[in-house]
C-alpha cells in the first residue's frame, strides 16, 4: 500500500517546509531541510524542487517500514496515519510501539488511542505534537468500514466504550466475524448512551450457511457485517425505532421484539408483524 495525496498533505501541514538547513534538536549530530528530511549538512539550501524530490523519496521509505511491520490488513487511511506517524518519530519508534501490537492484534480502536501518548519532546508535552497525534487518530478511524476478526484470537476487542467482538459473533460457532465498525461506533453506541443501558445484539453477522439455515434474505446484510438486531433493556422496540430514525439509519426494520438496523446506502423503514410494511416513520 502506498500513502494516499490525503496523507501526503497531512505530513506537510506538521512537518512544514524549511530550504536552509535546520537543527530540529541542538542535540542532533546532522542537520535537517525541507519537510523534515534528516542528514545534510550546516548550512545546505535547497530548492522547493529538491524539498519535494527529498519528500518523495522520504516518503517511499516509510511507506516501505509500515508495509513490512503491519501484518493486518489496515484502510488507507490508517495507513496514511501510520506513515504521517512513523515520518515524524522513526521506523524504530513504530516497531517497538504498543501502537503496533495492538494494530497486529486487531485491536484498531485500541492501537489509535496509543497516538496519543506520543505528544512528547525531551520529556515535555508539545501542543504541536498534541495536535498532529490528535490529527492522526482522527484519520485512523475515518471510513474503517467494515473489518474482520475471529471468535478465537478477538473475541475481548473493543470495538466501542460498551461493545466487544464477540457480540457480533454468528451464532453458528464459526471463527470468522465481519463487523461494520463504523456503524458500532457510530450508531449502536449512540443508541447505548441515550437509553443508557445495556444493548443486548441478538443477531449480527451470519455465514452465508446459517443464513440459508435460518431463512435470512439471500443478499442479507447480516452476512455481510452490516446489520444488527438489537434490544434495549427496559424500552419498547418502537421506541428504539424511532431514535434510530432521528439518528439517520437508513436500514430500520420495528419488530414486535426487536429492532433491526443496518447500513444499507438507500433508505428502507419498515414495521413487521409477520409481514413487512414500509413506513415513513415510527
Amino acid at each position: 500500500m502506498k500513502i494516499s495525496g490525503n496523507g501526503i498533505a497531512l505530513i506537510k501541514k506538521y512537518e512544514g517546509c524549511r530550504l536552509t538547513a535546520y537543527k530540529a534538536d541542538p542535540s542532533e549530530k546532522m542537520w535537517t531541510v525541507g519537510y523534515g528530511h534528516y542528514g545534510v549538512e550546516q548550512g545546505v539550501t535547497v530548492s522547493q524542487a529538491q524539498a519535494d524530490q527529498y519528500l518523495e523519496a522520504d516518503i517511499a521509505k516509510f511507506d516501505g517500514y509500515v508495509n513490512r511491520y503491519v501484518s493486518v490488513p489496515v484502510t488507507q487511511n490508517m495507513h496514511d496515519a501510520l506513515v504521517s506517524f512513523t515520518y515524524n518519530l522513526g521506523a524504530g519508534t513504530l516497531k517497538k510501539s504498543s501502537l503496533l501490537e495492538k494494530l497486529n492484534r486487531r485491536d484498531y480502536i485500541g492501537a489509535a488511542d496509543v497516538f496519543l501518548l506520543y505528544n512528547k519532546a525531551d520529556g515535555r508535552v508539545l501542543n504541536g505534537l498534541v495536535r498532529r497525534r490528535q490529527n492522526e487518530r482522527e484519520v485512523f478511524l475515518t471510513d474503517m468500514g467494515v473489518l474482520e476478526y475471529s471468535r478465537q484470537k478477538d473475541s475481548e476487542i473493543s470495538l466501542s466504550k460498551n461493545f466487544k467482538v464477540k457480540e457480533f459473533a454468528c451464532k453458528d460457532g464459526s471463527d470468522k466475524i465481519l463487523v461494520d465498525v463504523d456503524f458500532v461506533r457510530g450508531y449502536l453506541q449512540k443508541i447505548r448512551d441515550h437509553f443508557g443501558t445495556a444493548v443486548t445484539v441478538n443477531s449480527a453477522y451470519r455465514s452465508p450457511a446459517y443464513n440459508r439455515k435460518v431463512g435470512g434474505a439471500k443478499a442479507s446484510y447480516h452476512m455481510k457485517g452490516q446489520a444488527f438486531d438489537i434490544v434495549v433493556r427496559g424500552h419498547t422496540p418502537a421506541e428504539v425505532a424511532r431514535y434510530a430514525q432521528e439518528l439517520g439509519i437508513r436500514g430500520i426494520i420495528r419488530y414486535n421484539s426487536f429492532v433491526h438496523v443496518d447500513s444499507r446506502p438507500v433508505r428502507y423503514w419498515a414495521v413487521n408483524n409477520g409481514t413487512a410494511k414500509a413506513v415513513s416513520s415510527f
